[in-house]
């Protein structure tokens, strides 16, 4: 990697918040209501605080590996056989996560906004779109980052403004009610709505200071959690738990209730829904670039771009497998519990536990040698 190549914190930090706020966000409040009633914004916060932990220790386990990717040193942490392993599930699993993304957004676009086009012609579009950016240099796709988050930021903010004569905040009482062990249980429910931040496992190497990624990563999360907290109450306040369960996309949903002032934008949904069709596709381009990047590496690939068309028509084809939208979901709560869990949480702690039990790193390695010079 040259200097080129390096992203800055403020470009992760960019990356990581349009890559976590994705297609997950449209069910989000239904999600956390089915799982803790009007507690489900707690639910939001507890996720968000799980997932923060985990990326300070991923930050911290490539800090002990300068310049690698998790790619290269899973092998030393787990013996290289099981790194090979580790590594392939990663890349099945961001394929998978591409082929959820691509139905789900033509799904979602054929319903609101291309009804009479095919969902095949949709998919098709959006992955051409994401090769395209898989194709370029890390740096590319952090300055693409840097200029969408204000483009979703902003708009989705002003835009709720409106909601609120609509919103009864006593949808949200009671309050604090929900059983620890089924809140405990509801926070995996949550679990597709903060996944992508494990990238940061591929992307820190990439970056110029890669000691500023725990503080990037903290602060990208910060900025997820207070979007989807205020989504969650905004869309609960207006509905109320009990009707918000019968919505399949009630964040849109919630948008198409607002009534502008003035009327000067009649249709709200549909410029919600362009700004969100933004942020997915920096979803699934980040995605599928993370999964360019991991197969490149797994085959000590010198250029790896030429990979992306085929693992395109991979995932195409991947996508088309669910007969409707209800199957979709389906295969998403098994995707989310079988490897989002394992691959976004447990699978990245527990490399950080082995190889600081092992004594792994060269941050130990130097902090050893200092003790030796100082005591001599």
């Amino acid at each position: 990697m040259n200097d080129q190549e390096k992203i800055t914190s403020n470009q992760l930090m960019a990356i990581m918040f349009t890559t976590i706020i994705g297609f997950g966000l449209l069910t989000l409040p239904r999600a956390v209501t089915e799982a803790a009633g009007p507690d489900g914004w707690l639910l939001v916060l507890a996720g968000g605080v799980v997932a923060i932990i985990i990326s300070i220790f991923i930050s911290r386990l490539g800090l002990m590996f300068p310049g690698k990717t998790v790619v290269e040193y899973s092998g030393d942490v787990i013996t290289k056989p099981l790194g090979i392993i580790f590594s392939l599930g990663f890349f099945i699993y961001y394929v998978l996560f591409c082929a959820f993304e691509a139905r789900v957004f033509a799904e979602v676009t054929k319903q609101f906004l291309l009804d009479r086009t095919p969902t095949e012609a949709i998919i098709i579009t959006m992955l051409l779109g994401s090769v395209y950016l898989a194709r370029q240099d890390i740096a590319t796709v952090g300055r693409i980052g840097e200029m969408l988050v204000p483009v979703f930021i902003l708009p989705s903010l002003l835009f709720l403004l409106p909601a609120i004569p609509e919103m009864d905040l006593t949808n949200l009482l009671p309050f604090m009610r929900t059983p620890p062990v089924r809140f405990l249980t509801g926070i995996g429910t949550i679990v597709i709505s903060y996944l992508g931040f494990e990238a940061l496992l591929l992307f820190q190497p990439f970056m110029a200071r890669p000691r500023d990624a725990a503080k990037a990563m903290t602060v990208a999360l910060i900025a997820v959690i207070l979007i989807y907290m205020l989504v969650v109450i905004s869309a609960v306040s207006i509905f109320g738990v009990v009707e918000i369960q019968r919505l399949v996309w009630p964040a849109i949903a919630m948008y198409r209730v607002i009534e502008i002032p003035g009327a000067f934008i009649e249709n709200v949904h549909g410029v919600v829904m362009a700004i969100w069709v933004v942020a997915v596709y920096m979803t699934l381009a980040v995605f599928f670039f993370a999964a360019v990047t991991i197969l490149g590496r797994l085959l000590s690939l010198k250029e790896q771009s030429f990979i992306a068309l085929p693992l395109a028509f991979l995932i195409y084809f991947l996508a088309l497998i669910p007969d409707n939208v209800s199957q979709v979901y389906n295969y998403l709560d098994a995707f989310s519990l079988y490897l989002g869990i394992p691959f976004g949480f447990v699978l990245p702690a527990a490399l950080f536990i082995i190889a600081k039990a092992r004594g792994m790193g060269k941050e130990r390695r130097n902090g050893r040698e200092k003790q030796i010079k100082n005591g001599g």
